[in-house]
């Protein structure tokens, strides 16, 4: 089909939707632009909430060495996410899949290993609950601005998956965020981190989730409506 033989209603519905755009920068270029917002979910939680007291009982490489581990594997997974947000670029889904698996385990291993260099049980387990509350609400105020980030970020491309692309970039806040909590909380008993702090991460991987396809879902109906009203116009 020539340009003679397409309908003019057509070419000129077509013609109506071009715009300029600009170019979307390189996913590596993009996360770049997220390594001030790295830094605040690193420094921040203990900063504004305060050191742990027993910071100094931890080797360095226990303390400082773990978080930063943590905080450049959510990195790592944040570039996942850019990366996947666009079409073309977007990896396997079972890489994508091994990769949260890796999530899982490096929040593990850096849990796991923390507890057993200085072990912190409960002396009094009528109390771990609340405490436990009170690590996930002193987390959300860092977690919740950076998934708005975030969704915005992913929300400029297209991605094909956005619940798989959401759930990424969640697992990456929580990540990052839960690296700092080490810096700022001194429980480092199992139960305490894995429900307190994981369920932070869980919940920024189901609001990412959730996010990234309410976002698209409304990208798509504004879409449709402008093509209907460009269609009822000519």
């Amino acid at each position: 089909m020539n340009e003679g033989n397409i309908p003019a209603s057509l070419l000129n519905l077509v013609r109506a939707d071009l715009e300029p755009v600009t170019p979307l920068p390189a996913p590596s270029r993009r996360l770049l632009a997220l390594v001030p917002l790295a830094l605040i979910l690193f420094f921040g939680p203990p900063i504004y909430w305060g050191w742990r007291t027993n910071l100094a009982l931890l080797p360095g490489w226990t303390s400082w060495g773990l978080s930063a581990l943590e905080s450049l594997g959510g990195a790592a997974l944040m570039a996942l996410a850019l990366r996947q947000a666009v079409p073309g670029l977007a990896v396997r889904r079972r890489w994508m899949w091994l990769a949260f698996a890796g999530a899982a385990l490096l929040f593990a291993s850096v849990s796991l290993t923390t507890a057993h260099v200085l072990p912190t049980p409960f002396h009094d387990t009528s109390s771990w609950s609340r405490i436990a509350w009170e690590c996930v609400f002193m987390e959300l105020p860092f977690v919740l601005p950076s998934l708005a980030i975030s969704a915005w970020l992913i929300a400029r491309a297209l991605p094909t998956r956005p619940a798989l692309t959401g759930s990424a970039y969640g697992l990456a806040i929580g990540l990052m965020t839960d690296a700092g909590m080490r810096l700022f909380c001194q429980v480092d008993q199992p139960f305490h981190v894995f429900a307190a702090h994981g369920g932070v991460i869980l919940l920024g991987a189901i609001g990412g989730a959730l996010t990234a396809t309410l976002i698209e879902r409304v990208k798509y109906r504004r879409l449709q409506v402008r093509g209907g009203l460009d269609a009822r116009r000519n």
